[in-house]
């Protein structure tokens, strides 16, 4: 296989206690999905790493709720920068409560696009075209199974139309982002603590020939597809996974408790 780019990833950045190293220069996006959010840790670490944060439409109900009993008095410290969608599923309470604390609530009637699709449009019109952006998606992969193939859709979607975002999903056990044709090196996943063995490289969009360093079960020049060989169930074994391929492929690996 030929692979002349080389994609270096450091997922750590997004969960660790310190700040982001690029906080900054250019400090990712955070996009608040319409799914129940149910880490609160992860969901903090993930808004301190990022600047702006924008919820998809009944997204807004989902940060609004989270903030019940003893983090009741924490919802004012977390204000997103816009709400943005249809929004045909916010409650008009949560419209008031995040309007009257000055929080810009936009419409975007297209019925042809989803509201995750409006918020990445929104999300690229913000951002410098010719640089590198990561966005990170506060999302689910669980529940409706419909849903769940939509979302890894949607984020291939996005980015073929938006080549200067990358995508990292962080659902409610994993993180999971889109590999392209080329090499990629992800980095601290042992030295972090902030992930567990458990990975994945799964062809949900198409098939590829892939070749791996640093798994339990490394493979070379090795043929992958649905329905046939597929790298489910892997362990990382090294600090450093490498992992080239000639076509895009889903990489996901397991979240580790927050300590």
């Amino acid at each position: 296989m030929s692979v002349d780019e080389v994609c270096e990833l450091d997922p750590t950045v997004f969960l660790a206690a310190k700040d982001h190293p690029e906080r900054s220069a250019n400090p990712p996006d955070l996009l608040i999905l319409n799914q129940p959010i149910t880490d609160f840790a992860t969901f903090s670490r993930l808004w301190k790493h990022s600047q702006y944060r924008i919820c998809a439409d009944g997204g807004a109900n989902r940060l609004h709720d989270m903030f019940t009993g003893d983090l009741e008095s924490q919802r004012e410290n977390f204000l997103p920068s816009i709400i943005h969608g249809d929004l045909d599923s916010l409650r008009d309470d949560v419209r008031a409560y995040y309007e009257s604390h000055g929080v810009e609530v936009l419409r975007d009637g297209d019925q042809y696009s989803t509201d995750f699709g409006k918020t990445m449009s929104k999300i690229s019109e913000r951002d410098n075209a010719t640089s590198q952006k990561d966005v990170l998606i506060l999302g689910t992969l669980a529940g409706r199974v419909d849903q769940g193939l939509g979302l890894l859709h949607e984020m291939t979607r996005e980015e073929n139309k938006h080549p200067n975002l990358r995508l990292w999903l962080f659902s409610e056990s994993s993180l999971s982002i889109i590999l392209r044709s080329k090499k990629t090196i992800v980095r601290n996943l042992q030295s972090s603590k902030l992930f567990t063995e458990n990975l994945g490289l799964v062809p949900v969009y198409g098939p590829a020939t892939i070749s791996t360093a640093g798994l339990e079960w490394d493979v070379k020049d090795w043929f992958t597809q649905m329905g046939g060989q597929v790298s489910t169930s892997n362990h990382v074994k090294a600090d450093e996974v490498q992992i080239e391929t000639d076509g895009p492929i889903l990489f996901t690996v397991e979240r580790a408790p927050l300590l």
